[in-house]
């Protein structure tokens, strides 16, 4: 697994997935409850949403994080992130066509990774609302996922 050798010069996370409503927004937001050390954010890859889907927030509701988190929240798309990101910036799709994406994009191919990758595994996280993926096996992966990213970026100091 690459991550854990990119985490000490990560300088900041971005989420991605298709409409930034869903997987990515749950990624963002459950990262910024945990007190991520770095600065996180997210986008989607095509569909541009105005809020946050409600099963997502009533997700992270479940799990602590504050109502304001998620009112505050503004779902964006890739065309809304400014390029070229900054050199020591992670970001982490939920599937292979939104790492095809980011390199799309132009952001090298060793600084992007499926969210699974903190794992150890190479699962894509589909998506259920265009995927008919069940919410609550998605938000406990993505939880999992993001928990084991904090803990590493908390075990590597930053230079």
């Amino acid at each position: 697994m690459r991550i854990p050798e990119d985490l000490e010069k990560t300088t900041g996370i971005l989420f991605v997935c298709t409409g930034n409503m869903v997987r990515s927004a749950f990624a963002e937001l459950y990262a910024r409850y945990l007190g991520c050390p770095l600065p996180v954010s997210s986008a989607a890859t095509i569909y541009r949403n105005t809020e946050i889907f409600p099963t997502t927030g009533f997700a992270l509701l479940a799990r602590g994080v504050p109502r304001e988190f998620i009112l505050e929240f503004q779902p964006r798309h890739l065309d809304d992130v400014d390029f070229p990101l900054d050199d020591g910036t992670v970001a982490f799709g939920m599937t292979h066509s939104h790492l095809q994406a980011l390199s799309d994009r132009g952001i090298s191919d060793d600084r992007i990774f499926l969210l699974t990758e903190v794992l150890g595994h190479k699962d894509e996280i589909m998506d259920p609302v265009l995927d008919d993926a069940a919410f609550d096996p998605v938000f406990d992966t993505i939880a999992e996922c993001v928990e084991a990213l904090i803990l590493g970026l908390r075990g590597h100091p930053r230079g």
